[in-house]
């Protein structure tokens, strides 16, 4: 029997078990009424509607007044504020007239790409790791056809800013040698900076506070420079006398916002005098981007 059956069943006797009164035992039994048993519906009560209350911010807009009225312009939304850095370093920098230098920064180091003479097209590439928060190794594309020309692998004096870099090189390129180097400090990917073609032992350094003051290529026409800090310690000025003569043939000035990040480099340069004339001096200024920080 299906279940459905045996449930009618067991619903259509349940008045049949029902029991009377104990004289009414003796009387013959009623008969059975033989027919359909009606089955009143099941009334389901109405389900009363939620009452949800109103949301009063369901319509919250605001008037403005517009910009003619006596309300005055509506003001511009606050931007939110951006991190000023100070950054790793810049994402380009372009002289005016003449090389522009891109950056790309990773965790561990990055890579320049020098377009020299402004078509557009990369002529100098390499690539530089970082350790410490000093630059560890540079290696120089001539030609970007990523193939290692150079490779520069320089370490600092303990407690000062110079560097002794070993270089390894094909014969075309100078062959393998030894280049001491200042580190400028400036950002990343160009430090130790200032290089002096020069081993070590054949440099008379300065130091004062940790940081190279004075550094010259002994011998007669040997490079000298000269270095000024600001008060937080930052390259200000380098002066360098490329031939030892005592006159600088190129100054760099170097500028710094707020929060460090150098913004601007100013390259003064010293041309000989022609007959009969006096020296001239040409200034270039080098433009620094941050926008891939921002």
């Amino acid at each position: 029997m299906r279940e459905s059956s045996l449930a009618l069943a067991l619903l259509l006797a349940a008045p049949l078990a029902c029991g009377g009164s104990d004289d009414s035992a003796q009387k013959a039994p009623a008969k059975a009424i033989v027919g359909e048993t009606k089955i009143e519906p099941t009334v389901t009560p109405p389900v009363e509607p939620k009452v949800v209350p109103e949301d009063p911010f369901a319509d919250d807009k605001w008037e403005e007044p517009d910009a003619d009225t006596d309300g005055g312009d509506a003001p511009e939304p606050a931007k939110p504020e951006v991190a000023a850095g100070p950054w790793p370093g810049p994402c380009k920098i372009t002289y005016k007239g003449g090389p522009t230098l891109r950056f790309k920064y990773t965790d561990t180091g990055g890579t320049v790409r020098t377009d020299a003479d402004g078509d557009g097209n990369a002529d100098v590439c390499s690539k530089f790791d970082r350790a410490d928060g000093h630059t560890t190794k540079i290696s120089i594309d001539l030609d970007c056809n990523k193939k290692t020309d150079l490779r520069l692998e320089p370490k600092l004096e303990a407690g000062t800013n110079l560097a002794v870099a070993k270089v390894t090189a094909t014969e075309d390129n100078g062959g393998n040698r030894e280049m001491t180097m200042v580190e400028l400090g400036l950002f990343a990917g160009l430090e130790p900076g200032f290089p002096l073609s020069a081993a070590r032992k054949d440099v008379d350094a300065t130091i004062k506070d940790g940081r190279v003051t004075k550094a010259a290529i002994k011998g007669e026409g040997g490079t000298k420079i000269s270095l000024a800090y600001d008060k937080d310690g930052r390259i200000k000025g380098l002066d360098e006398d490329t031939d030892g003569d005592g006159t600088v043939d190129r100054k760099f000035t170097y500028k710094y916002d707020a929060k460090g990040n150098v913004t601007k480099i100013e390259v003064t340069v010293t041309e000989a005098a022609t007959a009969g004339g006096k020296p001239t001096k040409k200034k270039q200024t080098a433009t620094v981007d941050y926008s891939c920080w921002k």
